[in-house]
């Protein structure tokens, strides 16, 4: 017998008899496939939690002291508190008296025609947010209007501005004088001396919940939002670095 011939022997006398090539998967144990599926559930609830408007969370500062929220006007159209039986009342997101919180901006004091505008252009999609979309879907012209006249009407919420580790003094600069060797001009040039808004297409910032303002200025530069004349905004958050736009949210948080 030759050495491959021995070789091809040893190797047949090496496989295991035992083994079987068509084995039946075996069962994933009840403990493991308990523990998966609490861990899924688990995320989920975390995940949707994270959804909440919620006044303790901010982009990278800390949390404030919560305040104790009042009562909704008592004159407030149907269609804040309620909805209108298509979509919820603007109050379950916006605040009884138009406060905000944290990312949903407050409402409350900005100019009728700016509020109308943003409703019309979430209903025709030249602003994007699916949710808003879809509440602005939901309402007819009057409706637009008559929600509008109320909130502009109402005065604007006193809060602790939440504290993004913004330096409020470089954004009270931006605001007044801008930063012409970048291009940047002085948010006051649109905006009002005081932040306080011009207008159907500038809204007022003093006040303004300052992670929305952040929030708002990243859509600018990354070009998820699109509806600023002339697009401005786009062209000015293009050269707005990270730390200008979370100083600046941080000014106009500070005003009231």
């Amino acid at each position: 017998m030759n050495s491959k011939q021995s070789d091809k022997l040893r190797r047949v006398d090496a496989v295991d008899p035992t083994f079987d090539p068509w084995e039946q998967p075996r069962p994933i144990p009840l403990l493991v496939l308990g523990v998966f599926l609490a861990l899924a559930v688990w995320g989920a609830l975390s995940y949707i939690s994270d959804l909440t408007p919620n006044r303790g969370v901010e982009i990278g500062g800390t949390s404030p002291t919560t305040t104790q929220a009042s009562a909704p006007d008592a004159d407030a159209p149907a269609l804040v508190l309620t909805g209108n039986g298509n979509t919820w009342g603007c109050a379950s997101c916006h605040g009884a008296n138009g406060e905000g919180a944290g990312l949903t901006p407050g409402l409350a004091g900005l100019s009728e025609d700016y509020l109308a505008k943003q409703l019309r252009d979430f209903k025709s999609g030249d602003r994007t947010n699916e949710t808003m979309r879809y509440v602005a879907n939901a309402l007819n012209v009057d409706e637009i209007e008559q929600v509008a006249n109320y909130y502009a009407n109402l005065p604007q919420r006193t809060e602790i501005a939440v504290d993004l580790g913004g330096d409020q003094a470089h954004g009270e600069a931006l605001h007044l004088t801008g930063d012409w060797k970048r291009d940047i001009p002085a948010c006051s040039s649109c905006h009002g001396q005081n932040g306080e808004g011009v207008g159907s297409q500038f809204p007022r910032l003093a006040g303004q919940q300052p992670e929305y303002i952040f929030q708002q200025l990243i859509a600018w530069k990354g070009g998820y939002r699109h509806n600023s004349p002339q697009s401005l905004m786009d062209d000015i958050a293009s050269r707005l670095s990270e730390k200008d736009m979370r100083d600046v949210a941080q000014y106009f948080g500070s005003l009231h």
